[in-house]
């Protein structure tokens, strides 16, 4: 089951890239960060770890890597870090706990989103102006918009698999492993 169903949302992930940059189906951030887009594609990866455990969804995030990567490398690698950061952060509230607990599921999605958003600003303190035209003023002068940026994007992905996962434990309840 395992192999099976991170197989499928490592397709999907890799699919709905495909989708969404052919279709322009990504949302731009605010001036001048238009290079931020919000998008669902963190939302099967985080279904993917909340379904089949964070080696599972840690591969189908490493799917997303190589799929982006075909067009842009940095951008690959920035996504693989952003939803890892985000499955990381989940991952540390509801390692041994219950995902039943509503109170566990919230304190989860703002950890994976607070997590998401501290990561995402190093890396790209770090990184923007090593591989990219970007100075490294305009990163630290933009930076709470980084934050803002990937804690809304943080709670989309945690969120909608939380949703999506509580309609498939509704239909399918032998997968309640958790």
């Amino acid at each position: 089951m395992f192999v099976a169903g991170t197989a499928l949302f490592g397709a999907l992930v890799a699919a709905l890239d495909w989708v969404y940059k052919i279709g322009w189906l990504k949302i731009s951030f605010v001036p001048p960060l238009t290079f931020l887009k919000f998008d669902a594609l963190g939302i099967p990866m985080m279904l993917s770890y909340l379904l089949f455990g964070l080696l599972s969804g840690t591969m189908t995030s490493l799917v997303a890597w190589v799929s982006i990567s075909f067009r842009n490398p940095f951008s690959g690698f920035m996504k693989f870090m952003a939803e890892f950061s985000t499955m990381i952060g989940v991952y540390i509230v509801l390692r041994t706990r219950s995902f039943t607990s509503v109170w566990l599921r919230t304190v989860g999605l703002i950890s994976g989103a607070l997590v998401r958003g501290i990561v995402m600003v190093i890396v790209n303190v770090l990184l923007l102006p090593i591989f990219t035209t970007t100075t490294q003023e305009f990163v630290l002068a933009w930076v709470h918009f980084f934050f803002i940026f990937n804690v809304a994007q943080g709670v989309i992905s945690v969120v909608g698999g939380f949703l999506i996962y509580e309609a498939i434990l509704l239909r399918l309840p032998s997968l309640k492993a958790n």
